[in-house]
Protein backbone atom coordinates (compact mmCIF):
# COMPACT_ATOMS: atom_id res chain seq x y z
CA UNK A 1 0.00 0.00 0.00
CA UNK A 2 1.53 3.55 -1.14
CA UNK A 3 2.23 6.19 1.87
CA UNK A 4 -0.40 8.78 1.71
CA UNK A 5 -0.01 12.17 0.64
CA UNK A 6 0.89 14.54 3.24
CA UNK A 7 -1.06 17.73 2.93
CA UNK A 8 0.00 20.58 2.02
CA UNK A 9 -0.18 22.88 5.36
CA UNK A 10 1.41 19.97 7.03
CA UNK A 11 4.19 19.69 5.32
CA UNK A 12 4.75 23.75 5.97
CA UNK A 13 4.57 23.28 9.51
CA UNK A 14 6.69 20.74 9.23
CA UNK A 15 9.26 21.94 6.71
CA UNK A 16 8.75 19.22 4.21
CA UNK A 17 7.71 21.47 1.48
CA UNK A 18 10.91 23.14 1.87
CA UNK A 19 12.78 20.24 2.34
CA UNK A 20 11.12 18.72 -0.71
CA UNK A 21 9.88 21.36 -3.20
CA UNK A 22 9.60 19.39 -5.88
CA UNK A 23 7.53 17.27 -4.55
CA UNK A 24 4.91 19.98 -3.63
CA UNK A 25 5.52 22.43 -7.03
CA UNK A 26 2.45 20.90 -9.00
CA UNK A 27 0.03 20.22 -6.04
CA UNK A 28 -2.70 22.42 -5.38
CA UNK A 29 -4.51 22.99 -2.44
CA UNK A 30 -7.91 23.56 -1.26
CA UNK A 31 -9.33 27.06 -2.26
CA UNK A 32 -11.20 29.06 0.25
CA UNK A 33 -10.56 26.91 3.34
CA UNK A 34 -12.00 28.84 6.48
CA UNK A 35 -10.05 28.61 10.15
CA UNK A 36 -11.21 25.25 11.82
CA UNK A 37 -13.70 27.39 13.91
CA UNK A 38 -15.64 27.00 17.69
CA UNK A 39 -17.19 23.34 18.53
CA UNK A 40 -20.05 22.40 17.63
CA UNK A 41 -23.43 23.72 19.88
CA UNK A 42 -24.53 20.40 20.28
CA UNK A 43 -21.18 19.03 22.14
CA UNK A 44 -20.97 18.39 25.63
CA UNK A 45 -18.31 20.34 27.62
CA UNK A 46 -15.72 17.54 27.82
CA UNK A 47 -16.13 17.80 23.80
CA UNK A 48 -15.21 20.99 23.27
CA UNK A 49 -12.50 20.55 25.84
CA UNK A 50 -11.09 18.05 23.86
CA UNK A 51 -11.73 20.60 20.71
CA UNK A 52 -10.03 23.27 21.72
CA UNK A 53 -6.90 21.10 22.85
CA UNK A 54 -6.89 19.26 19.48
CA UNK A 55 -7.14 22.87 17.43
CA UNK A 56 -3.88 23.75 19.92
CA UNK A 57 -1.47 21.16 19.17
CA UNK A 58 -2.93 20.89 15.48
CA UNK A 59 -2.34 24.19 13.71
CA UNK A 60 -2.80 22.76 10.21
CA UNK A 61 -6.46 22.21 10.42
CA UNK A 62 -8.97 24.00 8.70
CA UNK A 63 -12.80 24.06 8.07
CA UNK A 64 -12.70 20.65 6.33
CA UNK A 65 -11.45 18.67 8.97
CA UNK A 66 -14.26 19.46 11.34
CA UNK A 67 -16.02 16.38 10.86
CA UNK A 68 -13.59 13.57 11.28
CA UNK A 69 -11.92 16.21 14.42
CA UNK A 70 -15.86 15.71 15.97
CA UNK A 71 -15.12 12.19 15.76
CA UNK A 72 -12.02 11.84 17.54
CA UNK A 73 -13.46 14.86 20.59
CA UNK A 74 -16.76 12.33 20.80
CA UNK A 75 -14.17 9.19 20.98
CA UNK A 76 -11.70 11.42 23.72
CA UNK A 77 -14.57 12.29 25.97
CA UNK A 78 -16.14 9.13 26.09
CA UNK A 79 -12.54 7.67 26.83
CA UNK A 80 -11.96 10.37 30.07
CA UNK A 81 -15.89 9.60 31.61
CA UNK A 82 -15.68 5.91 30.70
CA UNK A 83 -11.17 4.35 31.27
CA UNK A 84 -13.15 0.87 30.12
CA UNK A 85 -14.36 1.96 26.57
CA UNK A 86 -14.09 -1.27 24.24
CA UNK A 87 -11.40 -1.85 22.20
CA UNK A 88 -12.97 -1.06 19.01
CA UNK A 89 -13.59 3.01 20.49
CA UNK A 90 -9.48 3.23 20.96
CA UNK A 91 -8.97 1.92 17.59
CA UNK A 92 -11.47 4.38 15.98
CA UNK A 93 -9.72 7.14 17.89
CA UNK A 94 -6.48 5.90 16.64
CA UNK A 95 -7.78 6.35 13.11
CA UNK A 96 -9.35 9.57 13.05
CA UNK A 97 -6.01 10.66 14.84
CA UNK A 98 -3.99 9.39 12.44
CA UNK A 99 -6.32 10.89 9.68
CA UNK A 100 -5.68 14.08 11.03
CA UNK A 101 -1.88 14.07 11.48
CA UNK A 102 -1.95 13.74 15.01
CA UNK A 103 -0.91 10.14 15.85
CA UNK A 104 3.07 10.06 17.97
CA UNK A 105 4.61 9.14 14.43
CA UNK A 106 2.99 11.94 12.56
CA UNK A 107 4.04 14.53 15.75
CA UNK A 108 7.89 13.61 15.09
CA UNK A 109 7.48 14.80 11.51
CA UNK A 110 5.63 17.87 12.15
CA UNK A 111 8.33 20.99 13.18
CA UNK A 112 6.91 23.53 15.30
CA UNK A 113 9.46 25.20 15.99
CA UNK A 114 10.45 27.57 18.76
CA UNK A 115 10.45 30.31 20.54
CA UNK A 116 13.74 31.60 19.16
CA UNK A 117 13.53 30.66 15.68
CA UNK A 118 13.51 34.09 13.33
CA UNK A 119 10.67 34.40 10.95
CA UNK A 120 12.08 35.54 7.86
CA UNK A 121 8.57 37.84 7.11
CA UNK A 122 9.86 39.36 10.01
CA UNK A 123 12.18 41.68 7.62
CA UNK A 124 9.53 42.90 5.29
CA UNK A 125 6.36 42.61 8.29
CA UNK A 126 7.59 43.51 11.46
CA UNK A 127 9.04 47.14 11.18
CA UNK A 128 6.43 49.89 10.42
CA UNK A 129 6.13 51.66 7.52
CA UNK A 130 7.66 54.37 6.25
Amino acid sequence: MPRPRLPQMKAEVSGAKAKNAGRFKGRKTPKRTRPIGNPYKSMTPRQADAWAECVGEMPWLHSGHRQLLRVACVLIARIEEDPEVPVAALAALHVALSKLGATPTDETKVNHGSEDDEDPADEFFGQRPN
